[in-house]
């Protein structure tokens, strides 16, 4: 019996996906750049970012195109825990996403008296930006757990041969 992945973990995924490597909304602005800082990446600049565009754009595409590319293995113990925790961060991480694109807008809307300095937007962009981390430990549990219960299936294929 294989885990199919449902309509909505495929949105979800890709949602997160999407957040990580397009560079904008609120949490990826300049001020909360400069408040957070610059990864450990900053060292080679823009060649860590184009690599991740790509692979980050084909495993879209392969998730849209193919059917059956989120489905895996049924699994226990560990493994079924790490799937249903990443499922969940997907989820918080689909949520968190939009919430990153759309704030900038939501604020100026709700927003009826703000500051000059416009410091709202920057500690709404940095609490954002703390929070987006869940998405991308959804994606690595997810993906860790498929596999797992890939090994874990062909370890009982070389055992019965």
């Amino acid at each position: 019996m294989i885990y199919q992945a449902s309509s909505f973990l495929k949105v979800s995924y890709r949602l997160v996906l999407l957040g990580a490597i397009l560079p904008f909304g609120l949490s990826k602005s300049s001020w909360v750049s400069l408040i957070t800082g610059h990864g450990i990446f900053s060292i080679i600049p823009y060649a860590w970012q184009l690599v991740f565009l790509v692979v980050g754009v084909y495993r879209i595409y392969l998730v849209t195109r193919f059917k059956g590319t989120l489905d895996a293995l049924p699994v226990s113990g560990i493994a079924a825990t790490l799937r249903s925790l990443g499922v969940f961060c997907l989820y918080i991480g689909a949520i968190i996403t939009l919430l990153n694109w759309f704030s900038g807008p939501l604020m100026h809307m709700f927003m009826t008296h703000r500051t000059e300095s416009g410091a709202e937007f920057v500690v709404i962009g940095w609490y954002l930006s703390l929070v987006t981390g869940i998405g991308y430990l959804g994606l690595l549990l997810f993906e860790f757990s498929r596999l797992l219960a890939f090994e874990r299936q062909i370890k009982q294929n070389n055992m019965k041969e």
